[in-house]
């Protein structure tokens, strides 16, 4: 039972974080953020219809807009007709 106990939380800590923030792009071209993690700055190009994961530890994003927000990384956004919306 021990062992056990011991592979469990061995495959919990490498596993990673469970969560990352999720961005959908529901607009008809593909978007451009950035994201900011520390001091590391990345820009990160999503395209039309896509939805991709960033950002398992916290950061600050700037939206195509011009917008800043910090994220905790568990937001689910979305991009459409323009705008930003996080839930």
């Amino acid at each position: 039972m021990n062992k056990f106990a011991v592979v469990m939380l061995t495959s919990t800590i490498l596993a990673g974080p469970a969560f990352a923030a999720s961005l959908k792009n529901s607009d008809a071209s593909a978007q451009t953020i950035v994201v900011t993690e520390g001091s590391s700055k990345t820009q990160l190009q999503v395209a039309a219809g896509d939805t991709v994961e960033f950002c398992s530890g916290g950061c600050f994003v700037t939206f195509p807009n011009g917008d800043r927000e910090a994220l905790t990384g568990a937001e689910s956004i979305e991009i459409k007709g323009g705008k930003v919306s996080i839930k």
